[in-house]
C-alpha cells in the first residue's frame, strides 16, 4: 500500500507541475505588453545583441531604481533563439514551474508529502500567480523569495553548511531583480533571530562576502545617480503625497486577500462584475481556499505554542510566522503606493499556510474514522479530499483560461495591455510592407512618443526591427498631425481609429487584424502628391534648427466660436544636433490685429525634435477656438522645451507672422 501510495502522489506531483506548466505556456502569443514589459523586453535584447550592458532598470513606487538583473535572465532565451518573444514567455513560465517544484520541495521537508503537493498545488494554480509569472517584468524574483525561505528552513532546522553560504547569496540576487526584496528584510532578521548561533559561521561570512560583491555594482550606480540629482529633487519625490500620502490599510489588505485567494482575476478584463459562470464560481472559491490559509495560520501558530513530534515542528512554526511579519508590516504601513503585485513577496507563505489547514484537516478525518471504527475505501478516503481540492484548484485554471479568452477577443486593453500577438502580426505586415515599398521607416501613430516612457511607443520599438526603423507621431495628444516624406511613400501604423479618416482619404489601408481594436497599416504617397491644399509659401520661412515653415492650410471660411484645425506645414531639410538635443516644438500665437493682445495659444508638435530626419514633411494640426471674428495674426515659431530659448529665423528675427480673417456669428 505505501508503495502504491507512494506512485500516487508522484503522479500527482507530474500532473501538479504538468498542468502548472501548461497554463502558463498556453497561447504564448498572449502576455501583457505594455510600457514595463516592453521596457526590459528591449533591454534584454540589446543585452542579447551583446552591445548593452545596464546596471539599472526602471524605477518604483518606492523611488529608488531596480537593477536591471531581471533584463539579464530575460536575455538568455533571446540570445539562444534570435529574439523570439514566444521563447521569453516561455522561459519566464519555466522560472514559475521552478518556483512551484521549490514549493514543493519545502513543504515536503516542514510536515511531509502531503503538505508539499498541496502547497505545490496552490502555487501552480493560482491565477494571480500565473498572471505574475508570465508578465515581462521582475516576478521571477518569486523563485528566490521560496528559495530564501527553503534556505532559511534548512539552516534554521537542519542546520546545513551550504545554505549557510547560499542565503545571502540569494538575497542579493533577490535584491538585484526588484528592489521590492527589501520589504522582506525584517523576515532575514527574524530568521537569524529564532538560532542565532547556527548562523554565526564562516560560511555565513563568506556568502555575506560574495553577496555584497554582486551588489557593489548596483549601489555605486545609486550612489552616483543620487549625487547627480540634487536632495531638494529626489526627497520630495520619495515624499510626496502620490507615494506616501495614506493608502487606506483596508484597501492595502484587500489586494493581500485578493492574491491568497485568488479571487477577482476576471478585472483584468475590464469587467467590474461576474459575466461567466467561471467569474461566479470564483467568488465562492476564493473565499474557501483564502479560509483555509488564514485557517492554516492558526494552526501554525499552534504548532508553535505546542510542539508535537511528528508533521509540522515548533521551530518550523516559528519561521513560518516570522518570515512573513517583515511584508506584512511594510506593505501594511510603509509610506509607498502598495499594488497586488508587492504582495507576491510573501510567497510561497500563503501556499504553505493553506497545505497546512488542508493537512490537518484530513489527520482529524482520520483520527474520526479510526474513532468511529469506520474502514472505508482507500479511494474514498484518500481520493475524495483530493477531489475536492482539485476541483477548487481547476476553478482557479477555469478562471485564468477564461480571461485569456476575452482578452484574446479584446477585452480589458486598457489594463492588461495589447496582447503581444497583436503587436507582432501588426509589426511583421509593416516590416514586410517596408521591404515591398523599399523605405526604411515605419511612421506610428500611437498614444504618445517616446519609448521611454509610453506604452505603445515602448511596445513598438521593442518589437520592431531596425530597419525599418519606428517613428512615432501622437494619436491622443493635443496636436496631432501626419508625417510624409519628401520623395518616398509612406508607411503607417495605426493603434487606434482617431485619424482614419484622414488616412483613407491621403492613401489605402493595404492590412488590419481582426481584433475588436484593430492595428491598421497605411500606404500613404510622397509629400509632393498628397491631395492637401496647402498655400505653399513664396519663400519658405528657414530657422537655423535645419526646419523651415513651408506652409499653411487655414479653414476658409474661419468661423468664430467653433472648433477648427488649421495647419502648417514644416519641413526638415537638414535637422542640426542643436535640434535634436535642444528637445524644440513650435509656439502659436494668435494675436489681435494691431495689437499685442493675446487670443489663442496652442503650443506643440506630433513629431519630438529628437525625432526629426532629413526629408520629413509634417503637416501639423493646431485644434483651436476663436470666439470673435475680426482680423488677427498668426505668430509661430520654435523654442526648446529645455530652457525656453527660441531658434532664430536665417533672414533675422524669431517667429513668422501670417494673416487671419476669422468670420463673426
Amino acid at each position: 500500500m505505501m508503495r502504491a501510495g507512494g506512485r500516487l502522489h508522484r503522479l500527482l506531483l507530474l500532473g501538479v507541475l504538468g498542468l502548472s506548466a501548461g497554463v502558463r505556456w498556453m497561447q504564448p502569443g498572449l502576455v501583457e505588453f505594455k510600457y514595463d514589459e516592453a521596457h526590459i523586453f528591449g533591454m534584454a535584447r540589446g543585452i542579447a545583441s551583446g552591445h548593452y550592458w545596464p546596471i539599472l532598470s526602471g524605477g518604483t513606487s518606492i523611488g529608488l531604481p531596480r537593477a536591471a538583473l531581471d533584463a539579464y535572465i530575460l536575455a538568455v532565451p533571446l540570445a539562444l533563439t534570435g529574439h523570439s518573444p514566444q521563447a521569453a514567455v516561455i522561459w519566464l513560465g519555466m522560472w514559475g514551474v521552478v518556483a512551484v517544484a521549490l514549493t514543493y520541495v519545502l513543504g515536503r521537508g516542514l510536515a511531509g508529502p502531503r503538505v508539499g503537493l498541496l502547497a505545490a498545488a496552490y502555487m501552480g494554480l493560482n491565477p494571480w500567480l500565473i498572471y505574475y509569472d508570465r508578465k515581462f517584468w521582475a516576478h521571477i524574483q518569486v523563485v528566490f523569495s521560496v528559495l530564501l525561505l527553503l534556505l532559511a528552513w534548512l539552516v534554521v532546522v537542519k542546520d546545513r553548511d551550504r545554505a549557510r553560504f547560499w542565503f545571502p547569496v540569494v538575497a542579493a540576487w533577490q535584491l538585484l531583480t526588484h528592489v521590492l526584496a527589501l520589504v522582506q528584510g525584517l523576515s532575514w532578521a527574524a530568521a537569524l533571530l529564532i538560532s542565532p548561533r547556527r548562523w554565526l559561521h564562516k560560511k555565513t561570512l563568506a556568502g555575506v562576502v560574495v553577496g555584497l560583491t554582486l551588489l557593489l555594482p548596483y549601489l555605486l550606480a545609486l550612489a552616483r545617480r543620487t549625487f547627480q540629482s540634487s536632495a531638494a529633487q529626489v526627497l520630495p519625490a520619495v515624499a510626496s503625497p502620490e507615494i506616501s500620502g495614506g493608502q487606506p490599510l483596508l484597501d492595502r489588505w484587500r489586494l493581500a486577500w485578493l492574491l491568497i485567494s485568488g479571487d477577482r482575476i476576471f478585472e483584468l478584463t475590464g469587467s467590474g462584475v461576474r459575466t461567466t459562470p467561471w467569474d461566479e464560481w470564483l467568488a465562492w472559491a476564493g473565499w474557501v481556499m483564502g479560509g483555509i490559509a488564514l485557517f492554516g495560520v492558526g494552526i501554525t501558530l499552534v504548532r508553535w505554542l505546542r510542539p508535537r513530534e511528528r508533521g509540522l515542528s515548533s521551530k518550523s512554526a516559528a519561521l513560518l510566522l516570522a518570515w512573513g511579519v517583515g511584508p506584512w508590516l511594510a506593505l501594511s504601513f510603509g509610506p509607498m503606493q502598495v499594488y497586488l503585485q508587492y504582495w507576491t513577496v510573501l510567497l510561497p507563505l500563503p501556499a504553505l499556510f493553506f497545505a497546512v489547514g488542508m493537512d490537518w484537516s484530513w489527520e482529524r478525518l482520520e483520527i474520526w474514522r479510526e474513532d468511529a471504527g469506520l474502514n472505508p475505501a482507500y479511494v474514498l478516503r484518500k481520493g475524495g479530499a483530493v477531489l475536492a481540492v482539485g476541483m477548487l484548484l481547476l476553478i482557479w485554471v477555469g478562471s485564468w483560461g477564461s480571461v485569456l479568452e476575452r482578452i484574446d477577443g479584446g477585452a480589458g486593453w486598457t489594463t492588461f495591455g495589447r496582447p503581444l500577438r497583436n503587436w507582432q502580426a501588426g509589426i511583421q505586415q509593416a516590416e514586410v510592407w517596408a521591404q515591398k515599398l523599399d523605405v526604411q521607416q515605419v511612421k506610428v501613430l500611437a498614444h504618445g512618443v517616446d519609448p521611454g516612457l509610453d506604452g505603445e511607443p515602448a511596445a513598438v520599438a521593442a518589437l520592431i526591427g531596425n530597419p525599418p526603423f519606428a517613428r512615432f507621431l501622437d494619436l491622443g495628444g493635443a496636436t496631432p498631425g501626419i508625417l510624409l516624406h519628401a520623395t518616398q511613400p509612406s508607411l503607417y501604423l495605426t493603434t487606434d481609429a482617431q485619424m482614419q479618416a484622414a488616412l483613407d482619404a491621403l492613401g489605402e489601408e493595404v492590412w488590419q487584424d481582426g481584433a475588436d481594436h484593430p492595428l491598421r497599416l497605411y500606404v500613404l504617397p510622397p509629400a509632393p502628391q498628397a491631395d492637401i491644399p496647402v498655400t505653399w509659401l513664396d519663400t519658405p520661412a528657414m530657422f537655423d534648427l535645419g526646419v523651415e515653415l513651408a506652409g499653411y492650410l487655414f479653414p476658409d471660411p474661419w468661423p468664430a466660436g467653433q472648433l477648427v484645425q488649421p495647419m502648417l506645414v514644416w519641413r526638415m531639410t537638414q535637422p542640426t544636433e542643436q535640434a535634436w538635443q535642444g528637445d524644440y516644438t513650435a509656439f502659436n500665437h494668435l494675436l489681435a490685429e494691431g495689437t499685442e493682445t493675446l487670443a489663442v495659444q496652442v503650443d506643440g508638435m506630433a513629431l519630438l525634435s529628437r525625432d526629426w530626419w532629413p526629408e520629413d514633411v509634417l503637416y501639423q494640426l493646431y485644434p483651436m477656438t476663436l470666439m470673435e471674428g475680426g482680423a488677427y495674426r498668426w505668430r509661430t515659431g520654435l523654442y526648446s522645451r529645455l530652457d525656453g530659448r527660441r531658434a532664430q529665423l536665417v533672414s533675422g528675427g524669431d517667429a513668422v507672422e501670417l494673416p487671419v480673417h476669422v468670420q463673426g456669428p
